[in-house]
């Protein structure tokens, strides 16, 4: 339990911070536009740290600790959800 608050929580940390990333280098314009490329760009994002999660789950379960990958698992379901919600959100702001 420990290993999951732990990795969860710099993944989480991490969405965050690309996520604020995103949203101040976008610009809050206002625009139709504007709204639309935050949305790709942290769909994107969100994307390829679920696709990161899950790559150290394949490794981590394969070849160390299986309570370590079933963490990383959870982790990528866990910033899966909060990382698209957060997309939409950030997008209608």
């Amino acid at each position: 339990m420990k290993a999951l608050k732990k990795i969860a929580g710099i993944n989480l940390a991490v969405l965050f911070a690309y996520s604020v990333l995103i949203r101040v280098l976008s610009g809050s314009g206002g625009k139709q536009g504007a709204a639309m490329g935050i949305l790709i760009m942290s769909a994107f994002a969100v994307g390829l740290h679920v696709l990161i999660c899950l790559v150290v789950l394949s490794i981590e379960y394969r070849f160390k600790d299986q309570g370590l990958g079933r963490a990383w698992l959870l982790s990528s379901g866990i910033v899966l959800l909060v990382g698209f919600s957060t997309c939409l959100g950030n997008a209608n702001l």
